[in-house]
């Protein structure tokens, strides 16, 4: 990092690096080292929070070893040419290397090798620049609140005969986030779900309490056509918080990951989730409702409405498992793009919600071979015309 390093020797610098890429926060990384988070951040910035790859010199260049030669050469007053044959090198490559260092007079071996270090310093343009229909391109889909990744694929997929239209989403990433390749915007990473001016491992998911319910199903006794995602219909809920008491239901169903998003303007009281989910799932044909799987959040207390008014079963997950509906967990991570913790979730309308789900289903996934959830529901509305 050269001069960007802001006083951090070596070994701080590779400590930073380490506990980063374990996930530690900064406040964590402060700690360790005992300096102060204002400059372990602007360190993280300098780069995007992505470990730069160490300088190598490219084999076949003089070394450093050689240049104390070439100079020990020099004071014996030996030729270019002798100093060529006792270092297996042509005579014009020790020439050169004598001429651009200033000479036989000036010649210094240290100096030489720092000077050869900064000459080799000749950063490449990214391949976005090179490329602006491209970036255009990329730079369009980011807007649309597409992932990397997703991008990638699509991009392989529309120009299948086209390299020069490919990108790998790790370059995305190192184009969004390293300030000095200077392709997009700076504030482009606002699009990404996180939201994190600095790229970061995946940190550890925690689970949340859990109220008493009455007559709860066990998901043990889901049906195996749910398990195994071979129908449609079998839909994971939980709410999306706000700040409180705002929420809203969030809805996923597991063979199309097909995502629907509800509006509770008055609240999240068991009676109030109740009635939302029975007028909104009412307006989806049977086959597209078979079951509810739910966490044992207290808002799902009048379950047995939701059964008798749409003879639609719920199933709730075992206490602190919330991988057992680990598709709905997935999808409220990325609705957090649009849902922010700190904003009041009730002065969204039901049509700005529907909105938002319509991003994410019109969005290619990779568990879905990269076709839309909407595609996928689609096709299933259509078999279900035909028969």
């Amino acid at each position: 990092m050269g001069s960007r390093a802001l006083g951090f020797s070596v070994d701080q610098q590779n400590l930073i690096w380490d506990l980063h890429r374990r996930g530690e926060s900064i406040r964590e990384i402060e700690r360790v080292l005992g300096e102060t988070m204002p400059r372990i951040r602007r360190f993280l910035r300098e780069s995007g929070g992505i470990r730069p790859v160490p300088r190598t010199r490219r084999i076949g260049h003089i070394t450093a070893g050689e240049r104390e030669e070439i100079s020990r050469g020099i004071a014996a007053d030996d030729s270019a040419r002798t100093i060529a044959e006792k270092l297996g090198r042509s005579p014009s490559t020790i020439s050169r290397e004598i001429a651009r260092n200033g000479g036989r007079a000036e010649y210094r071996a240290l100096d030489a090798d720092a000077a050869a270090y900064v000459r080799a310093r000749r950063p490449k343009a990214s391949i976005l620049c090179a490329r602006p229909i491209l970036q255009e391109i990329i730079t369009t889909k980011l807007h649309e609140q597409w992932s990397p990744q997703q991008i990638s694929v699509w991009l392989r997929r529309e120009n299948p005969s086209d390299p020069s239209r490919w990108v790998s989403h790790e370059t995305i990433y190192r184009c969004l986030y390293i300030p000095s390749r200077k392709v997009f915007d700076s504030t482009t990473f606002h699009e990404l779900r996180t939201d994190r001016p600095i790229r970061r491992p995946r940190g550890k998911k925690r689970s949340h309490g859990c109220g008493r319910i009455r007559n709860m199903v066990s998901i043990d006794r889901r049906p195996p056509a749910a398990d195994d995602r071979s129908e449609p219909g079998h839909l994971e809920g939980d709410l999306v918080f706000g700040t409180r008491p705002s929420a809203v239901a969030t809805l996923v169903d597991r063979q199309s990951r097909f995502t629907h998003v509800v509006a509770l303007p008055d609240g999240y009281r068991a009676e109030t989730v109740a009635d939302a989910l029975v007028t909104y799932l009412s307006r989806l044909p049977a086959h597209l409702r078979r079951s509810l799987t739910w966490d044992r959040g207290r808002e799902m207390a009048k379950h047995e409405h939701i059964t008798t008014a749409l003879d639609m079963p719920v199933y709730f997950c075992a206490p602190h498992h919330p991988w057992q509906r680990g598709t709905n967990e997935n999808t409220n991570g990325l609705l957090r793009q649009y849902l922010r913790k700190n904003a009041d979730l009730r002065s969204f309308t039901q049509d700005d919600l529907n909105m938002i789900a319509a991003r994410l289903n019109d969005r290619p996934r990779r568990v879905l071979d990269w076709d839309s959830p909407r595609q996928r529901e689609e096709q299933v509305l259509g078999t279900y015309a035909a028969g």
